[in-house]
């Protein structure tokens, strides 16, 4: 059975990553051959990954994305490119994973649906439901039709309103003449699909999965000697790609701090460093490590941590998330998106969105009760082995496959 994988990226980003997953198991079954087509990023020595865009389209369409709003426009040569190549190739099924960021016309739509080969959607994020962004926050506007943005410098950040005519242009493009299986990495984010223009849609929930086999849980106390981190102090870890970024609530993570009563507290950031500290006690010490790249330091950092921390405002179903399980640290943070499926309650302690004092109460609670941590930890693993690794998400996609190519809707 040949596969294509369709992603923005192949190198970063969290769709990528677990677009080259699914790939990557698919290739270590005789019955498979995948192929990975992407649009943005270096180019890569493998003979069953391509790189489609052309580069001048990307920046035309950025261009047109922030200063008109428009979306989907401004690749035609890239998206015409990638259909010329799937004809080229004999594919039973087309597995399309993130298909904005600059790379692609929404005119992808019809041309796959005249090939007649058959297409399963993941959806990593809420840019397919919506006129304008990929994060659907507190907004409800995009069951209705969008306008009215209330926040334009969102990704993909616009100058201009025009929400609620994208939203018209996405609705026509994603429900007329072609008819994917939507894949979602959670319950939460399935219900919001079954909730807008797709809802007609085959919807299907397949969680994301982590390598449990590079994070997995390395030692505490061997973790920080490697990490040159101190042994005594109690720490709590936060991860985002980029820490400025509002949607991930660092702010509302530091202001909780003030409320943790602990002379022993240490802060450890990975991720782009920014200025985190102001206004923060120097009774607690913050050590940023930047952006890591290779995941066996990640897995370090995790085990390192007492604690792990997801204050975001909005998410699907993070992989940081996945990854502190997997290591076996508990998690705290609040309780939005698909992260109440991923952190039970015997894996942590999650409160409502906004509320920095119920996130210090939490952490405070998992700070002092070491042996309440270290049950959750045990329970953190085995639900990341039980429910999120590879070779589970390769066999329920593995499962869909077989029923597609048996001719099943």
């Amino acid at each position: 059975m040949k596969t294509l994988m369709v992603d923005t990226g192949y190198a970063r980003g969290g769709a990528a990553q677990i677009a080259r997953t699914i790939h990557d198991a698919l290739n270590a079954i005789p019955e498979f051959e995948s192929r990975f087509m992407y649009g943005r990023g270096p180019m890569v020595d493998d003979g069953r990954v391509l790189r489609f865009a052309w580069q001048p389209e990307i920046y035309l369409h950025a261009f047109l994305t922030r200063t008109t709003g428009l979306q989907g426009h401004g690749s035609w040569i890239s998206t015409k490119r990638l259909v010329r190549l799937i004809r080229k190739q004999a594919f039973c099924l087309i597995h399309l994973h993130n298909i904005h960021g600059y790379c692609l016309d929404l005119s992808i739509a019809k041309s796959l649906a005249r090939l007649g080969i058959p297409v399963i959607w993941t959806l990593h994020d809420g840019w397919a439901l919506t006129g304008r962004c990929a994060y659907l926050v507190e907004c409800d506007r995009w069951k209705s039709g969008c306008g009215r943005c209330p926040d334009l410098s969102r990704y993909p950040r616009t100058y201009l309103d025009t929400s609620a005519f994208m939203w018209k242009r996405k609705k026509a493009a994603f429900t007329q003449g072609w008819n994917p299986i939507i894949v979602c990495p959670s319950q939460w984010l399935a219900d919001q699909v079954k909730e807008s223009y797709l809802r007609k849609s085959r919807i299907e929930v397949i969680p994301n999965a982590i390598d449990t086999e590079t994070f997995t849980p390395r030692g505490r106390v061997a973790a920080r000697k490697r990490l040159a981190l101190p042994l005594k102090k109690r720490v709590v870890l936060l991860v985002a790609a980029d820490l400025s970024d509002k949607r991930k609530g660092v702010q509302d993570f530091f202001d909780s701090l003030r409320y943790v009563k602990d002379n022993d507290l240490m802060v450890l950031t990975l991720g782009k460093r920014v200025d985190l500290t102001g206004g923060l006690s120097e009774r607690i010490e913050v050590r940023q490590l930047g952006y890591i790249a290779d995941r066996g330091l990640l897995a370090e950092a995790y085990s390192a941590a007492d604690v792990f921390c997801v204050s975001s405002l909005d998410e699907n179903f993070p992989s940081t998330v996945l990854e502190s399980l997997a290591c076996g640290t508990a998690v705290v943070g609040f309780r939005v998106g698909g992260i109440p499926e991923q952190v039970t309650e015997d894996c942590g302690i999650l409160v409502e969105p906004g509320d920095v004092e119920a996130l210090a109460a939490a952490t405070t609670r998992l700070l002092e009760d070491s042996a309440l941590t270290e049950k959750m930890g045990y329970r953190c693993r085995e639900k990341a082995l039980a429910e999120y690794s590879v070779d589970k998400l390769r066999d329920r996609y593995v499962s869909l496959y077989h029923e597609i190519a048996a001719g099943g809707r």
